[in-house]
């Protein structure tokens, strides 16, 4: 976390066999308030569509206007954000 900015690194396969890990981690990082959340993904190799639903669901308790930030998203990352129209809800860095 840095000021009101928390980071979370991502990596490996994000599947049904890590959701509620994921969940639980997000439940945690709520409770912070943080004012902005910022995905790091250029590692991940696999992402479901519920672990994309999670993350852009992040969007529902930060501060009105500010979506959830998917930084360095992998292939993979990008293109089931946008086939699935869920990045609509994130803020996809380059």
């Amino acid at each position: 976390m840095t000021g009101e900015t928390v980071i979370v690194l991502l990596r490996g396969e994000l599947d049904v066999t890590v959701e509620g890990f994921l969940y639980g981690r997000l439940s945690w990082i709520r409770e912070m308030r943080p004012s902005r959340l910022v995905f790091e993904t250029a590692q991940v190799t696999y992402l479901d569509c519920a672990s994309a639903r999670l993350i852009a669901g992040t969007g529902e308790w930060l501060p009105a206007g500010v979506k959830p930030v998917v930084s360095r998203p992998s292939l993979i990352v990008r293109r089931v954000l946008q086939a699935s129209g869920i990045g609509a809800l994130c803020e996809l860095g380059s």
